[in-house]
């Protein structure tokens, strides 16, 4: 083990995190609210074994003070496991998406997305109950831009159930940890972890089955970058990527 994180919780909600890293002599240690930087330091040590050692340490007072360790494995700079983010990003969509639900029964929710930023730093999600509906008249341009805009939905709460997969990704921009990851790999991973991530969850029925599923719609942009084209006809029915496709006819 090189890497742990611990979570406490409050309500099963995370709330605060601890993450531990070692990497050769060193021990990179950060702590604060979860989806958050919050503060870090490096310790340096006589010898990696040394370092090992004080990250059990270290991982043992941070358990006596109340916290929960959720991950652990092997840091390595050199890679993103992108197989454990994506499972990490289903893991965290899918206990998001169900605070949504859980917040308010009384709505349907039909829109549901996954999405970064274009520095790959972050990991949102977003859910409306808005109804995409049916096409207006050939020539007449119905105003869809909320449909296909996830930034503008306005439910969003559970995002720290993304904690997680977020620290994943963080570990790669932060300027006190190595990282040998091309952005373009990082970059492109992320993308298709969420896409990979999204459809697991549809496989599972997750957005419903048989005609409530056909008025869903799943998206997963990268702000400044989306090819939301091509994810929305991986993960949609051929009624909605026809509908985006008009849409951005429309709009040319």
């Amino acid at each position: 083990m090189s890497w742990a994180l611990f979570h406490r919780f409050e309500d099963e909600r995370p709330t605060d995190f601890h993450e531990l890293r070692q990497f050769g002599n060193s021990l990179w240690a950060a702590s604060g609210k979860v989806q958050t930087w919050g503060r870090s330091s490096v310790a340096e040590f006589a010898s990696p074994q040394a370092a090992m050692e004080a990250l059990a340490q270290r991982s043992s007072e941070i358990e006596a003070q109340g916290y929960v360790r959720v991950r652990q494995g092997i840091h390595d700079p050199a890679r993103v496991d992108f197989v454990l983010l994506t499972t990490e990003i289903r893991e965290g969509a899918r206990r998001a998406f169900e605070a949504i639900r859980a917040a308010e029964p009384e709505r349907t929710f039909r829109l549901f997305a996954l999405g970064s930023d274009e520095s790959a730093m972050t990991i949102v999600h977003a859910a409306s109950d808005l109804a995409l509906g049916e096409p207006g008249e050939p020539g007449e341009m119905e105003d869809e831009s909320e449909i296909w805009s996830s930034g503008e939905w306005s439910h969003d709460d559970g995002g720290e159930f993304l904690d997680i997969a977020y620290r994943m990704i963080l570990a790669c921009h932060r300027e006190d940890l190595p990282c040998g990851v091309d952005f373009d790999v990082l970059h492109d991973g992320l993308f298709e972890a969420c896409i990979a991530a999204m459809a697991q969850l549809d496989g599972e029925g997750f957005f419903g089955t048989g005609a409530a599923r056909e008025e869903v719609v799943l998206l997963c942009q990268v702000e400044g970058g989306e090819d939301m084209e091509g994810s929305v006809a991986r993960l949609n029915t051929p009624r909605v990527a026809g509908r985006l496709r008009r849409w951005i006819e429309l709009c040319g």
